[in-house]
């Protein structure tokens, strides 16, 4: 047994130490990194920790060297100058701009204030005229409202009309005019240079009355014709009013007005950015070095107790060596008791018959 206690102890230092041993070997450890900046002369010992861990082992900072230096050049850089405005900035300020095909990006913005120069420009307003019908007539000229978008100015100004377009046409239901009958007594009346007979229904005259009027039948119509009341007599003469009922043809019409209109002075915002090109792989606007940097860290020695139990504990393959090994060892302590105690109990067990046997022969 003590033979085997000795085996078992003498593996568990060895697990310990194969796991630290083989790492005190290892005197130096390189570490690489790739990285930018703007100062050429700068050498990477800033990329780098003082002091670097690794199992357990303390390592320090002892050198650090460049493998490689690449130079960056940036991309192309436009400017951008927006027209005064007043608002907000985001709609003048785009984070990108095209240029002979070419994107840029935004890299610096800047808001300044201006006062801007009275100014005349052309503009335009216009104004829908609903429900226009043949016989209307259109103003060559209207008050309108003229807006700036950019500086938020408006002005009430008599601009000149520039055209018209048609926005819808339909037919309005709506169409009445009055008739008036004079002589109605009379066995028939004159409707224009038509005699017409006192008996006959005034829709039978509907296309005479449209001529009357000088409507074009194509634009209006009459659907009905109705009294309205009885005869009466006015200046000695019997007369009987009418109302005619139909519909016309009408369009929704917009005039578009225009002309030269000043808008005054006024205080303003211009913004100012500049883009570099979007493709570029350096976006800073200055030369930038990617560098290769090798540092070089020397063994300085172990961290304390706690600490190395602390990475004992978190390394599993070492962990589990032990957990085994004591598995082992509390299975041979049981093992170790359990046949102490039948040695015990066959001793105890031969003495009792050794004194048996004295007895018998003290009485025979």
């Amino acid at each position: 047994m003590k033979k085997g206690f000795a085996a078992i102890f003498l593996v568990v230092p060895l697990v310990l130490g194969c796991a630290g041993i083989a790492r005190a070997e290892e005197m130096f450890i390189e570490i690489k990194k790739e990285y930018r900046t703007s100062i050429k002369e700068e050498d990477g010992r800033l990329q780098f920790k003082e002091i670097y861990e690794k199992d357990g082992i303390i390592y320090r900072l002892k050198s650090v060297h460049t493998d490689n230096v690449e130079e960056i050049y940036p991309g192309d850089i436009i400017t951008y100058d927006s027209d005064p405005f007043v608002g907000n900035p985001e709609k003048y300020a785009p984070q990108a701009v095209e240029q002979e095909g070419k994107r840029y990006s935004l890299k610096t913005s800047e808001l300044s204030k201006a006062v801007t120069e009275e100014t005349t420009k052309y503009s335009e307003a216009s104004v829908l005229y609903e429900g226009v019908e043949y016989i209307d007539s259109l103003p060559e000229d209207a008050r309108v409202k003229v807006i700036n978008e950019d500086l938020k100015q408006e002005l009430n100004v008599t601009l000149p009309a520039v055209g018209f377009k048609e926005e819808s046409a339909y037919w309005d239901y709506n169409f009445t005019f009055p008739i008036t009958v004079s002589g109605y007594d009379a066995d028939s009346y004159m409707l224009g240079q038509t005699e017409i007979s006192n008996r006959s229904p005034l829709i039978d005259h509907a296309e005479l009355f449209l001529s009357y009027l000088n409507l074009p039948s194509q634009y209006y119509k009459i659907t009905s014709v109705k009294w309205d009341g009885d005869p009466v007599s006015k200046d000695g003469e019997m007369i009987r009013n009418a109302t005619a009922h139909g519909r016309k043809f009408v369009k929704d019409i917009r005039g578009i007005y225009g002309g030269a209109v000043t808008f005054p002075s006024i205080e303003a915002n211009v913004y100012h950015g500049t883009y570099i090109d979007a493709e570029a792989e350096n976006q800073t606007g200055q030369i930038i070095y990617k560098k290769e940097v090798t540092a070089i860290y020397e063994r300085d020695g172990r961290k304390g107790f706690w600490n190395f139990l602390k990475w004992l504990l978190t390394n599993s393959v070492t962990l589990s060596i032990l957990s085994i090994l004591l598995i082992i060892l509390l299975l041979l302590v049981i093992v170790k008791k359990m046949r102490k105690k039948q040695s015990s109990e066959k001793k105890l067990a031969e003495k009792r018959m050794k004194e048996l046997t004295s007895s018998l022969r003290d009485d025979s």
